[in-house]
């Protein structure tokens, strides 16, 4: 009919004949072109940008969907993240009014009538199972070339990025808390026949949630929808590959629950080492190796691995699937009872203990008093970037002459060392008068504050922790506030000889009533030194604790002292010494957690 539209090709928008019954672009089977039939779920879906489409420019299929675009009740906002697989959108649900992700196949993925079958298949799936550690599926999307996902909106970062943040060396109590989330909710799954078979740290979101971490696993089932396609020659696939059981190289058909126990163990191997068992950027040797090759015990790469989780990760890793653990809950019962002598807190209920009212002090074994510094979020570094703490509880003042002394008293304490001639050099003939007992230990490394800590039950505060029990939650520039310091708040810049009596300053206290956080002594802190580490580490309970005693690296102080200046006793000064320098200026103190 003259003046008509051209006709179109519904999937990529190629112009074709009216007697033409593929597409001589994509393929597509044209038969019902003209029909007027659709397959979408949704009979309102928009697939071009409100612009676009009143400057009469419509771009069929998009490689990215524009901010603007309604995909039915969803409204388009933003690209959050892409990957091999698709694009994930920021979008919000008009219908529901909330802010929801968008999980788009690639155009070449969804217009494969295999993997959208199976895409349903598995949607339907999932949409009827749920669990409080696992992402929700809202909503399913099929239209023409469109194939997506509508889930719930995380604002979080993947495991992988969140073991970046401690440089690839997570501490025991938080694998305990976001490993042992995973395998409970990988538990439940397998429970209701849910199988995930992708799983890896790119898959598992970490987010806070009332003060703490959790963590939520994303794509279940896409791997048993791509399984046999051309995507699993792709680039995307090697990432799967270095979680990959062996079952699934040699025959993935037959793989079942006990493959994600295999990709969980390499998933705890890094969350330990910072690296996977085996690597390569070849797909096939890398698969082989999962298929051959014993995996290097991973105490290889973290001297401090407890030997029954190095055994717990080498069982999950086990090439047969019967002799991994039986199930997620096995694997779980084990991970804690391993983790048990590094993380005393590990079998406290965290729900009941959050509850449970802390008393504002308490005194320690030896009848010293300790103060409560809340758990909160506070201002950390000049940057002021937002850390959250767990309660704990810190020395009011810092270690005393009398204290040390009796802690070598009954331990017999020698150090050892080039060093060692300067521990307590200021100590004349082995005696203290009763003034110069009352004063802050001095002449002591790292490695001795470790030692007496160690014995007294407690720990040295992390860098975060001494900070916040300066700085307090208001962002204080100095302990006491915002007014300079002064001969009453503090001792500093040479204002007396050495080293006062701890307690001297009691204007100088800080927002928990903590004394001499400012001046007298640097104060060591269990952290090694790394200034970016201090400026865009993890944002809950960071501390650097990459060093051992027998490492060089330096260690920070905190505090300032007698013989420095107003500028070091600002409450996010830092500085750092060898971890067996001993100084005339240097103590420390101890903190110690509720439970």
């Amino acid at each position: 009919m003259p003046g008509s539209a051209p006709l179109r090709c519904p999937t990529c928008r190629t112009i074709y004949a009216p007697t033409a019954r593929f597409c001589s672009s994509c393929g597509r089977d044209l038969s019902a072109a003209g029909s007027g039939a659709t397959d979408t779920l949704f009979a309102a879906t928009e697939l071009e940008a409100p612009r676009e489409r009143r400057a009469g420019r419509i771009r069929l299929p998009p490689m990215r969907l524009e901010p603007g675009t309604m995909l039915s009740v969803y409204r388009v906002e933003a690209v959050i993240g892409e990957g091999g697989m698709g694009v994930v959108y920021k979008a919000y649900d008009e219908a529901c009014g909330r802010a929801v992700a968008i999980k788009c196949l690639h155009t070449n993925l969804a217009g494969d009538q295999e993997i959208r079958r199976r895409f349903l298949r598995e949607a339907r799936v999932l949409r009827a199972w749920t669990h409080p550690s696992v992402v929700s599926i809202y909503d399913l999307i099929e239209h023409e070339h469109l194939l997506a996902i509508v889930m719930e909106l995380i604002d979080g970062k993947s495991l992988v990025e969140q073991l970046a943040t401690w440089r690839g060396r997570m501490p025991w109590d938080e694998i305990a808390l976001l490993f042992g989330g995973v395998l409970e909710a990988m538990e439940d799954g397998h429970r209701s026949g849910v199988v995930h078979r992708d799983l890896k740290p790119d898959n598992i979101l970490v987010y806070a949630s009332d003060g703490g971490l959790r963590t939520k696993i994303v794509d279940f089932g896409i791997s048993k929808i791509l399984e046999g396609t051309s995507y699993t020659m792709s680039g995307a696939f090697l990432g799967t590959c270095r979680y990959m059981a062996p079952e699934q190289v040699k025959s993935p058909h037959t793989a079942d629950f006990r493959a994600d126990i295999y990709s969980l163990g390499v998933t705890l191997y890094q969350l330990c080492t910072g690296r996977v068992p085996f690597d390569d950027a070849n797909h096939f040797a890398l698969m082989m190796a999962h298929v051959n090759e014993p995996p290097v015990p991973p105490s290889t790469y973290r001297k401090d691995m407890p030997a029954d989780l190095e055994e717990l990760i080498l069982h999950a890793l086990a090439k047969d699937p019967t002799g991994r653990p039986s199930t997620c809950a096995a694997f779980r019962e084990r991970l804690l009872a391993s983790l048990a002598p590094m993380v005393p807190s590990v079998g406290v209920n965290a729900a009941s203990s959050s509850q449970r009212p802390l008393p504002p002090s308490r005194k320690d074994t030896a009848g010293y008093e300790m103060l409560l510094v809340p758990a909160g979020t506070f201002l950390m570094g000049e940057a002021r970037r937002p850390v959250h703490l767990d309660a704990f509880y810190m020395d009011r003042v810092p270690v005393t002459n009398e204290q040390f002394v009796r802690f070598m008293n009954v331990t017999a304490y020698k150090p050892e060392g080039a060093l060692a001639a300067r521990f307590l050099q200021h100590v004349r003939n082995g005696e203290l008068s009763r003034q110069e007992l009352r004063l802050p230990v001095v002449y002591v490394s790292w490695n001795d504050a470790k030692a007496y800590a160690t014995w007294a039950g407690k720990r040295l505060p992390t860098e975060a922790e001494w900070e916040k029990a300066a700085r307090g939650e208001d962002g204080r520039k100095y302990p006491w506030g915002r007014a300079e310091p002064s001969p009453r708040r503090a001792n500093f810049g040479k204002s007396h000889k050495g080293p006062t009596s701890v307690g001297t300053f009691p204007d100088g206290a800080s927002p928990y009533g903590i004394l001499d956080l400012a001046g007298n002594v640097w104060e060591w802190c269990e952290d090694a030194d790394d200034p970016s580490f201090y400026a865009d580490g993890p944002t809950h309970n960071p501390r650097n604790v990459q060093a051992s005693a027998s490492d060089t690296s330096r260690h920070v102080m905190r505090g300032g002292s007698w013989i420095f200046g107003a500028r070091s006793l600002r409450t996010y000064s830092r500085t750092s010494f060898d971890p067996e320098d001993r100084f005339a200026s240097g103590g420390f103190r101890c903190a110690g957690s509720p439970y």
